[in-house]
């Protein structure tokens, strides 16, 4: 299967081309104090992490992949962004590892490729909306980025299981398009998925050329 480099401009080229829309919760209803306070304190430590220039870009990166791996439910996300194809995880225990791992990665990789012009900066959440009472939460926030005045809305869907709050998905402002990332990717992958016969392997070779393009894209700004 022939593989293409994915650079940063063709990743936001092909996100700021797709209909994707934000989620859009009822405007009644009520915000959520437990959900903001959880975005506001990863979110913050998480970009403090990317902005560390007292450490290594190994270390930085090293302690921002832990952060986002513990804020993010990355098995949740990870099934999902198979859609009708995520069947076959629940058949094969060995492929479900594999591709848990081999996405988390790729997720985080996309994380700090995006939020790096963040760091240093400034987040600020500004409310929340319930999509399910205690459960389901959109959390807004501001984030300025480092030498800027203007903030840019970032969106953070959370869902709670038990007393445990986690990110399912993040929307971004990238050049006046609101992205959710996870929308997104499941687009993409299951595009993917409809020209090979559903081949998750497959798959996982191209998800991994694409985490290691961003690796070295990311390494090459530090």
């Amino acid at each position: 299967m022939t593989v293409r480099s994915i650079t940063r401009s063709a990743f936001i080229a092909s996100l700021a081309g797709a209909s994707v829309f934000a989620l859009a919760p009822a405007a009644h209803a009520a915000r959520n104090a437990d959900a903001e306070q959880y975005v506001q304190t990863h979110a913050a430590e998480a970009l403090g992490a990317l902005a560390n220039r007292n450490v290594s870009s190994t270390q930085r990166q090293r302690t921002f992949n832990q952060l986002m791996a513990r804020f993010a439910d990355m098995p949740r996300i990870a099934a999902y962004v198979l859609g009708r194809y995520g069947a076959q995880l629940r058949a094969n225990q060995a492929l479900r590892s594999e591709w848990t791992e081999t996405f988390q990665a790729y997720a985080i990789a996309v994380y700090e490729d995006q939020l790096d012009d963040y760091s240093g900066g400034s987040l600020r959440v500004t409310g929340s909306i319930e999509r399910t009472a205690g459960r389901d939460v959109i959390v807004l926030s501001e984030m300025t980025p480092r030498g800027q005045s203007r903030p840019l809305r970032v969106q953070w869907r959370v869902l709670r299981s038990g007393n445990i709050w986690k990110v399912v998905d993040v929307s971004l402002l990238i050049e006046g398009s609101e992205i959710w990332l996870a929308q997104q990717q499941q687009r993409d992958f299951l595009a993917q998925l409809d020209r090979n016969n559903g081949d998750i392997e497959a798959l996982m070779v191209r998800v991994r050329q694409q985490t290691a393009a961003m690796r070295q894209r990311i390494l090459a700004r530090s």
